[in-house]
């Protein structure tokens, strides 16, 4: 309502659905990592990656189960259109703070990276010394570094991020005229580069766009009607089921040794059509979930170190794999290890699999906790690490206007 107060100061508190949707991500990514890599030890001794979607396609529908990168764009756009940023004169500037966060968040990776690097280098170069075979060498390193694409693409939306607040925060008409054309630009250049038209650099981006600005708009004005919500969730995964049982799609929403096409490198309408289901799943969540979590009970508990610990979970959970690999295999005197170092190629693999999860889970703890992987301040994954919550002015949602002029007032 035009002319509006502003209501008293008060703290952004953080939102627990939110944080669910960030472990859920979270270990569906370090969880789908673990289960489908394999490091076989072959007859010239040296370890391979392999993937026991070669051998075992029946895994191949399971994968979108585990393939939750949406969900962390999702929540790292929720929680950067949250962001505020002080002005140091007892004012809030009310255009949220994604472009210092981007910044912040670009130095806080000096730390994380530099220990991860640091920790290569020595991994490598004691391989080296020591006579490791030089296909084994690649592998850790190819295996260390490939999940980094991911805070690339994170640190370019945060780059676009301010712009896109400060546009569809006006109002929520405004911001459908901006995304109604951002997403269908990013469905023209995702379906451009599955026919071989664009580089497939921009359907990284376009892809993963769409997530990020769905948490962004809804952090803004709180989530779509119900019915939205659950058709965008029925119609992606109708959608899914369409591209991959008749559409020439591949059944897997992870790349598999041997086959020419991938549904995430680069990102493919399928995977558009995952993260469409996503989203109104995640939609769902906000509406049903928000004010019934109870974050004092026993149970939230790891789902809070998960947020804590977010980035260096997702730095770390493939070294730490790795170093599994090498101590088996060192235990057992240079002997293949069922579930370690043996090729998956039956159903018997996973079971043995199974047996060592508990250990990468508490290495991946141990690890945490010798690394410099919590920094304060540390927004790359915005949200992600606790600290302090930020004052602001609350204002009517349904103000806009006021909402801006409300920016420059004092507390």
């Amino acid at each position: 309502m035009t002319g509006a107060q502003p209501m008293a100061v008060t703290r952004t508190p953080r939102d627990p659905v939110i944080d669910l949707i960030r472990a859920l991500a979270i270990a569906g990514v370090v969880g789908g990592h673990w289960w489908v890599t394999a490091l076989i030890l072959d007859d010239d001794g040296v370890l391979a990656a392999a993937s026991p979607l070669v051998d075992l396609p029946w895994l191949s529908p399971l994968t979108w189960l585990a393939q939750t990168l949406g969900l962390l764009f999702f929540a790292a756009g929720f929680a950067a259109a949250r962001t505020t940023r002080p002005t140091g004169t007892g004012r809030s500037d009310g255009t949220g703070g994604t472009g210092r966060s981007w910044r912040s968040g670009l130095r806080s990776l000096g730390g994380p990276l530099s220990g991860l690097a640091g920790c290569l280098a020595l991994a490598l170069l004691v391989g080296y010394l020591v006579g490791a075979p030089t296909g084994t060498l690649v592998t850790v390193a190819k295996l260390t570094i490939s999940p980094l694409w991911f805070l690339v693409v994170l640190l370019i939306l945060q780059a676009v991020g301010g712009p896109l607040r400060r546009a569809i925060r006006q109002s929520p008409e405004q911001a459908f005229v901006i995304v109604t054309p951002v997403v269908m630009a990013a469905v023209t250049m995702v379906t451009a580069a599955d026919a071989g038209h664009l580089p497939p650099v921009l359907a990284v981006l376009a892809a993963w766009l769409l997530p990020f600005l769905a948490g962004m708009v809804m952090a803004e004005y709180g989530p779509p009607p119900a019915r939205w919500a659950v058709g965008a969730t029925v119609g992606g995964v109708a959608l899914l089921l369409a591209l991959t049982a008749s559409g020439g799609y591949p059944a897997s929403a992870v790349g598999v040794p041997g086959q020419v096409q991938s549904n995430l490198n680069p990102p493919s309408l399928a995977t558009l059509a995952l993260v469409t289901a996503q989203i109104g799943a995640a939609a769902l969540a906000i509406r049903w979930l928000r004010g019934r979590i109870d974050t004092t009970a026993r149970w939230w508990a790891p789902i809070a170190g998960i947020n804590r610990h977010a980035l260096g979970i997702y730095l770390w959970h493939q070294p730490v794999l790795i170093g599994l690999t090498f101590v088996a295999l060192w235990i057992a005197g240079g002997t293949a290890v069922a579930g370690v170092h043996t090729r998956p190629d039956d159903a018997g693999w996973l079971a043995d699999r199974a047996v060592y999860l508990p250990l990468l889970a508490i290495g991946l703890a141990a690890m945490l906790r010798i690394v410099p992987t919590r920094r304060p301040g540390c927004t790359l994954l915005p949200g992600s690490t606790a600290g302090r919550p930020t004052e602001v002015i609350a204002v009517r949602d349904s103000d806009p206007p006021s909402r801006r002029r409300a920016a420059g007032r004092p507390h």
